[in-house]
Parts: structure tokens; C-alpha cells; sequence
């Protein structure tokens, strides 16, 4: 029979409290009456176990989770090396929300045993995710990390809580857009000779630089004597990942796979191709082909993709992926009418509609989108399905073409819909409502109701701020901007959050501080609603004398 958690738990706390003899009365029968009984006293350390037991057994037979999650928390207070609640915490945490009820208590408890690295795993992850301010778990974090004096000689399961808690803290240096505090620190770390060990901080070290090449301060040192943050981490990063790439040819089969995947995050898709090329002769397997197929789309070399269709369209079961393989390269050549062509001999009615969307959202062809979107919607019974993704699409359409009807229409549909009720949904319409300059105290409604969901959510709070915008109560816009912004510090597509601020402190006649934060939107073009070139114009106006 299967042992639950539970037990299994309760055995391993109740067969490590150990108590002395003194602590605990013999068992023996008096001759005469007894006197009674009294309760056995134990030590401070068996107290906490037996409340860690109690709680633990507690929160598990509880149904409430804010409960369960207080009470779980309660049980590391008193058995900080305990494995099983904290399992149970990273499952019940699910939103921004939920993270802020137990990070900071975490972390507290993190703080007083920095000799449990899992906790500290633990609360550090939840820091980064209830998005708490860098400097309130920086110096814990970096305490923890300087106290092992060799990581490289942990046991593994030791070794995998060091890297996770090395990945919290650059991921916070990031955000604090601390650099040379991360490259510091990276490079003792790289300092050290253990092999496994230097590969994997070899690997942190790289996304680091990668990361602060494109994001990192611009504005050089020492009156232009010293490279800018972002210049040295340039260089730090083609030195770094040139010593990476070298290693490349001894990477273990198994492990390519993850590498493929490091060298596209880290913009370096000609050696991901490399890796695929490899991966595929040493298996030939269809996966291993059709992953060679997307590698080299997205590193551009399209020659190597028809050998690869017209071998997987020869296998079974595998002539559908060929084709989708196909179209998705002929759309990045930009081939859109030998795409259309392909996209109409698929057998599925839904993938044949979805390649369609993308063809036109590739095409920036709004007015196509927008025909597509209404022929689907007719496959729909009224009234009864309706799509609220192709719904959301819709009210994009009505956004970049300013049709107030579409916006309307939509708008009705999902209200007699009750899908107005979906956060996404609100703060969607609500939104572009804002853009279009129409109906503007009912979109405020709507945004509200989105926040009041979810009041952290970097996107509903410039929505807020956009809406004020438009009615002309500019400083709480900036105030919602602000908001924002900082809900969005771990995001890289930030674009028209700080194109927004711009906007908000031109209309304020601040134009020092709009252009400032123009000059900011242009580092985030991975934002697909930004248009660099409307700010880069923002900007030369803003520069004119």
C-alpha cells in the first residue's frame, strides 16, 4: 500500500526526537497509589519538533490555504531542515500574492539558519517572486552564499539549493541593475577549480553579462576614460561565452539538448544550430530533426529546412509537422504567399485559422486579421460559444485600426457573455477603451475590477495610469505609472510602460524627465506593441534646442 506524505513525514520527526533519561520518568507500576502523573518535560529543541509535528499534521488536514501556508511556514520556523513543507509551499504558491503572505517570514527563518540551503532556496525564490525590493533579501542572500566555503564540495542535493539560491540573487542583481556587484561576485565564484562546479557558474556568469550588455548603464566612467557598465559586460561576455563555446564538442549527448536552449536565451543561435547539427547525427530520431528545423529558423539558415521537410514527410505521423515546420520558415523569410499556399493544405480547420492570424500578424495586415477573426467567429453557435481568445484578439484588431464599432461589438459580446468578468478581459478592453479615447469612465471601471484581481499586475496598473492619462489627471497617471514600473522590474518588455511615463511627464511639461525615459523605452524593442521609431522621433524632438 501506498504511505501518504504525511506519515511518511511524521515518521521521520517522531524517530528523530530524542530525549534522556532524565527528561523522561521511568514507566514502572507503584506498589502503593501513585501520585499523579506529571507531564514530561522536554528540551527546547524537542519542543519545536513535537510543534512542527503538530503543525505539519494540521496544515495537511486543513482546507483553507492561507492556513496551511502560515502553518507550513511555522513548521520551518521550528524544523528549518525539514524537506517536506517546503514542497508543499512552492506548490501552493501559485500567484505574486500568495508569494508576498510567506516571503518575508521565510526569509526571516532563512536569515537565523543559513546553514539550510534549501530554505534559503526557498526563500529566496519566493522573495524574487512576490517581487519584493532587491535590498530587503540581497544582503541575506549574499550572506548565505559567502558563509559555504566550498560549494563546489557540496553534496548534490546541497549543490542544486546553492545554484537555485545563486540564480535568485543575480536574477535580483538584475533587477537592482547592480552589475558590478553580480560580475564581482560571479567571477570569484569562476575563481574556483572544480570542473562540474566552474561550468555551471560559468553559465550564470553568461547570462549575467548577456543581460547587463543590453539593459546595463550606458554612460561611461571615469569622464570617458572607462568602459560603461554595459560596454564592459559586452566584453565580458564574448570572453566568457568564447571560453563556453570551446567546451561545446565535450558536451555530453544527453545534455545538449540544454544547451541548445542556453545559447538561444543568450542570443547566440548560430552555436545553438551547432549543437543541433550534432545532437541530430548522433540520434536521428524525428525529434531530434524537427528541433534541428526550429534551431535553424531561428538562426536564420533557411537552406537547411526543405532537406528536413521532405525527410520528415516520408515517416508516419510525421507529415503534419513537416508542414508546420515548412510554413513557420516560409513566414520568417517573409515568403507570405508560398505560406498561404501551404497554410491551405492543412486538414485542420483550426490550425489551417491560427497559421492564418500569424501570417497576418507577421504582415502587420490588420484589416486581414480583422475579416479572419469575424469569419471564425461565424463558426461559433451566437450566444452561446464564444472564443474569448479570439475575443481579445478582436479588441487588439480595434486598437491598431481606432475602430471604435469592433471595440463595441466586442465589448457587448463579452458583457452579455459574462466573460467581461475575466481580469484579462477587463483590463484588455478597458485599455484599449483608454487608447481609443472613448468611454472612459466605464474602462476606468473595468481596470479597476482587473486590479482589484490582481493588484500587482504590471500591465492592469499602465492601464490605470493610460486611462487617467486620458481624462487629464495626470499626476495620479504618473503615480500608476510609477506602479508600474516597478511591478515590471523583472520584465524585458517594457517598451510602452516607459514610453507611457514619457508621455505622462511631457504632458506635465517635465521634458528633461520625458526624455529621459524615451531614451529608456528604446532598450526594451522585444516589446511587440512598441514602435521604436514613433520615440526615436519623440526623441529628436524632445533634443531640438
Amino acid at each position: 500500500m501506498k504511505i501518504s506524505t504525511r506519515l511518511t513525514f511524521l515518521c521521520a520527526v517522531v524517530g528523530g526526537i530524542s530525549l534522556s533519561a532524565a527528561e523522561i520518568a521511568a514507566d514502572t507500576l507503584a506498589e502503593t497509589p501513585a501520585a499523579p502523573v506529571v507531564a514530561p518535560k522536554l528540551s527546547g529543541a524537542s519542543e519545536a519538533r513535537v510543534r512542527a509535528m503538530e503543525n505539519f499534521m494540521t496544515a495537511t488536514a486543513s482546507r483553507d490555504r492561507d492556513e496551511r501556508l502560515s502553518l507550513f511556514v511555522e513548521v520551518l520556523r521550528d524544523d528549518p531542515g525539514a524537506v517536506p513543507p517546503r514542497e508543499f509551499i512552492r506548490g501552493l504558491v501559485e500567484t505574486r500574492a500568495d508569494a508576498r503572505k510567506v516571503a518575508s517570514k521565510l526569509l526571516e527563518i532563512a536569515k537565523k539558519n543559513p546553514k539550510q540551503l534549501g530554505l534559503a532556496a526557498l526563500a529566496g525564490q519566493m522573495c524574487y517572486a512576490a517581487n519584493m525590493v532587491p535590498s530587503e533579501y540581497l544582503g541575506t542572500l549574499r550572506d548565505i552564499l559567502d558563509g559555504v566555503s566550498d560549494p563546489a564540495r557540496l553534496p548534490d542535493e546541497e549543490k542544486s539549493s546553492y545554484y537555485s539560491i545563486v540564480g535568485v540573487y543575480s536574477s535580483a542583481l538584475k533587477q537592482a541593475r547592480d552589475y558590478r556587484t553580480g560580475s564581482a561576485f560571479l567571477e570569484s565564484e569562476l575563481d574556483r577549480d572544480e570542473s562540474p562546479f566552474r561550468e555551471m557558474m560559468l553559465r550564470f556568469a553568461i547570462d549575467f553579462e548577456h543581460f547587463f550588455s543590453r539593459y546595463g548603464d550606458k554612460a561611461s566612467r571615469w569622464f570617458g576614460l572607462a568602459d560603461s557598465d554595459r560596454e564592459a559586460a559586452g566584453k565580458r561576455f564574448e570572453q566568457l561565452f568564447a571560453e563556453c563555446d570551446a567546451q561545446e564538442k565535450t558536451t555530453p549527448v544527453e545534455d545538449l539538448d540544454r544547451y541548445i536552449d542556453f545559447c538561444i536565451a543568450v542570443g547566440k543561435p548560430q552555436t545553438a544550430l551547432r549543437a543541433a547539427e550534432r545532437l541530430a547525427a548522433e540520434n536521428k530520431s524525428p525529434q531530434n530533426r524537427t528541433r534541428l528545423a526550429y534551431v535553424a529558423i531561428e538562426a536564420k539558415a533557411f537552406d537547411k529546412v526543405p532537406p528536413i521537410v521532405a525527410e520528415l514527410s516520408k515517416l508516419d505521423g510525421w507529415k503534419g509537422v513537416s508542414q508546420l515546420i515548412s510554413i513557420n520558415s516560409l513566414l520568417a523569410q517573409g515568403k507570405y504567399d508560398q505560406a498561404q499556399k501551404e497554410i491551405a493544405e492543412l486538414k485542420v480547420p483550426m490550425a489551417r485559422d491560427e497559421f492564418m492570424l500569424k501570417l497576418y500578424a507577421t504582415k502587420k495586415d490588420d484589416k486581414a486579421m480583422r475579416d479572419q477573426l469575424e469569419e471564425m467567429e461565424k463558426h461559433l453557435s451566437p450566444g452561446v460559444e464564444v472564443d474569448l481568445a479570439n475575443a481579445l484578439r478582436q479588441v487588439a484588431v480595434a486598437e491598431k485600426l481606432h475602430d471604435v464599432k469592433l471595440l463595441n461589438r466586442i465589448w457587448k459580446l463579452l458583457v452579455d457573455t459574462e466573460q467581461i468578468e475575466s481580469p484579462e478581459a477587463a483590463n484588455s478592453v478597458g485599455y484599449v477603451a483608454a487608447e481609443l479615447n472613448v468611454r472612459l469612465e466605464e474602462a476606468r471601471k473595468l481596470i479597476a475590477e482587473a486590479l482589484k484581481a490582481e493588484p500587482d499586475n504590471y500591465a492592469y496598473l499602465d492601464s490605470m495610469a493610460w486611462v487617467c492619462f486620458r481624462q487629464g489627471k495626470l499626476d495620479e497617471a504618473e503615480k500608476y505609472m510609477r506602479l508600474a514600473l516597478r511591478a515590471s522590474e523583472q520584465e524585458v518588455t517594457r517598451g510602452v510602460i516607459y514610453e507611457h511615463l514619457g508621455d505622462i511627464l511631457l504632458a506635465q511639461g517635465k521634458k528633461s524627465e520625458a526624455l529621459a525615459a524615451y531614451r529608456e523605452a528604446l532598450d526594451y524593442t522585444e516589446d511587440d506593441d512598441f514602435d521604436p521609431a514613433v520615440v526615436e522621433e519623440k526623441c529628436r524632438k524632445l533634443e531640438q534646442p
